[in-house]
């Protein structure tokens, strides 16, 4: 590296990624889970919605659906972002988080509840499909988290090495200015 030549020698794990080579944190797998997911949500619902059976069983089931069909979704936009543009991962699932909530709210207010549903059913039920899908999906969400910090350390690790690369060239330069030449003041001969 000559004094002139900036520091391009310093890789950027980041930057210098292909889509191709980013770390799978959110696997295939994931992503054929929160599709698998989705459907059976929408099988379950199908059947809540179409046939008549006792009122705390088709509640239950309809509790099931909406565990599935929200986790689900929020898992495939999570993958799905992340795939193709980490930094709006959040923003999407923030408006994924409002459009459930706007079309549960609309759905419970202009049409009301169903006249079968058993409500403590239901809350049992959602609330142990939440603690299950939490559990279930807290090693994947500690995945991401351990290589999004080791991406993030190579990047502050990359910069620093950078910035002593760049001040080491500039030590270089000046030295090289204020080395006395041969020719008399002025570096004339």
């Amino acid at each position: 590296m000559t004094p002139a030549q900036p520091a391009d020698h310093v890789k950027h794990p980041v930057r210098d990624r292909s889509a191709g080579d980013a770390p799978d944190v959110y696997g295939r797998p994931v992503l054929v889970l929160s599709v698998t997911a989705i459907f059976l949500a929408v099988i379950l619902i199908t059947c809540v919605a179409a046939l008549e059976f006792a009122p705390p069983w088709r509640s239950i089931v309809a509790g099931v659906g909406l565990v599935a069909l929200s986790t689900g979704l929020t898992v495939f936009v999570s993958t799905l972002m992340y795939r193709i543009a980490p930094a709006a991962t959040a923003p999407a699932l923030a408006l994924l988080y409002l459009v459930k909530v706007v079309v549960m709210g609309w759905y419970l207010l202009s049409v009301g509840s169903p006249e079968w549903l058993h409500s403590l059913g239901f809350a049992i039920t959602v609330a142990a499909g939440l603690t299950l899908s939490w559990l279930a999906l807290a090693p994947m969400a500690m995945r991401a988290s351990a290589v999004l910090a080791r991406e993030y350390a190579a990047v502050v690790r990359a910069k620093e090495e950078q910035a002593a690369a760049e001040a080491d060239s500039a030590t270089i330069l000046d030295e090289h200015l204020s080395e006395p030449t041969d020719g008399g003041e002025h570096g004339r001969t």
